[in-house]
């Protein structure tokens, strides 16, 4: 028995195209129109864009400069300056000023805690910024804009942001595994910081009946020894810390504390005993722990160049040389 044959359906070909005709390919996408300046071989009109005289905001924004300066730039909306005159009498407007008042907060949780000090800057004209010469490097700043009554009375119309602004010099940080000495400094230094300052006076001495110096001026003994120099310097470096409100002093001077409440000092000794007063007071004033550690400092040995040996002079006169025959 023979199996039926199976008919296979074919595709009829495609009809061939005329000689020399090229067949279109039809475009996925419809081409978009042809600008009218690209048509004409024109550059593009380039967009113009303008900042905004305001954004409808009542704010003020504080930014550093330098060390020295900050910049102040600022938007208060017309309801929310007259929401503050409401607050007033017909005798608190006669005179009422636009001021910006600065206040350097370094290391209080302002305004929760009170600014370390504070001044006000009159505000002239429709101004909307302002250069403050805080003149304080290393110091935190908040500023607020507001009216200010010729009675003192201030009302605060916005606060801005906290900056603070950088050293103007080296850290006063001393790292006592990473110390290193007034020569190695200079030799490393020197030509950027200039020949005024030095590591030992980042941090002054306190003064005392003692006579402290500042690191790296006492205990000084320069001397050549056979040719080389050599000098030996002993600072002394005083670290400890407490609540970060409370108060340090040492010899009677204040001791600025770090914000978690560190502190280090550096300071070089003079020779013999010397006791030390570190006074540390809670931040009410009410408590007050003294601690009076001593400190000797002895030399031995010395720095002193050596003198060289004088030479050998037989005393009396010398002895008579033989002849060379011998004795006659």
């Amino acid at each position: 028995m023979s199996a039926p044959a199976i008919s296979s359906a074919r595709k009829p070909p495609r009809p061939a195209a005329p000689s020399g005709t090229v067949l279109p390919i039809a475009a996925p996408y419809p081409a978009p129109p042809i600008p009218e300046h690209a048509a004409a071989g024109a550059p593009a009109p380039e967009e113009q864009y303008s900042l905004p005289a305001g954004y409808g905001d009542t704010r003020i924004v504080l930014m550093i400069k330098d060390p020295w300066w900050l910049y102040a730039y600022w938007e208060v909306q017309p309801q929310a300056e007259r929401a503050a005159r409401s607050q007033l009498t017909p005798e608190d407007i006669v005179g009422l000023q636009s001021v910006l008042r600065v206040y350097d907060v370094t290391d209080t949780a302002f305004p929760d805690q009170s600014a370390r000090r504070w001044f006000d800057i009159p505000l002239s004209g429709l101004a909307t910024s302002w250069y403050i010469h805080a003149n304080a490097p290393d110091r935190s700043f908040i500023v607020e804009i507001g009216l200010l009554t010729r009675g003192g009375r201030f009302l605060l119309l916005a606060r801005s942001n906290r900056v603070t602004t950088p050293r103007a010099g080296p850290s006063e940080v001393i790292d006592t595994a990473w110390a290193i000495d007034d020569e190695t400094f200079w030799r490393l230094f020197g030509g950027a910081v200039g020949r005024g300052s030095s590591p030992s006076g980042w941090m002054s001495a306190p003064s005392s009946a003692h006579a402290w110096l500042p690191a790296g001026t006492a205990a000084a003994r320069p001397a050549v020894v056979k040719g080389f120099w050599c000098r030996v310097n002993t600072d002394l470096v005083i670290h400890g810390a407490t609540e970060p409100r409370a108060k340090v002093s040492i010899q009677g001077r204040p001791v600025l504390l770090r914000p978690d409440g560190t502190f280090t000092i550096r300071l070089a000794v003079p020779d013999g005993a010397q006791t030390i007063t570190i006074d540390v007071t809670s931040a009410d004033g009410a408590t007050t722990r003294t601690i009076t550690p001593t400190v000797t400092l002895a030399w031995s040995g010395t720095l002193e160049p050596e003198r060289p040996a004088k030479p050998f002079r037989p005393s009396g006169k010398p002895a008579d040389r033989p002849s060379p025959g011998g004795a006659a």
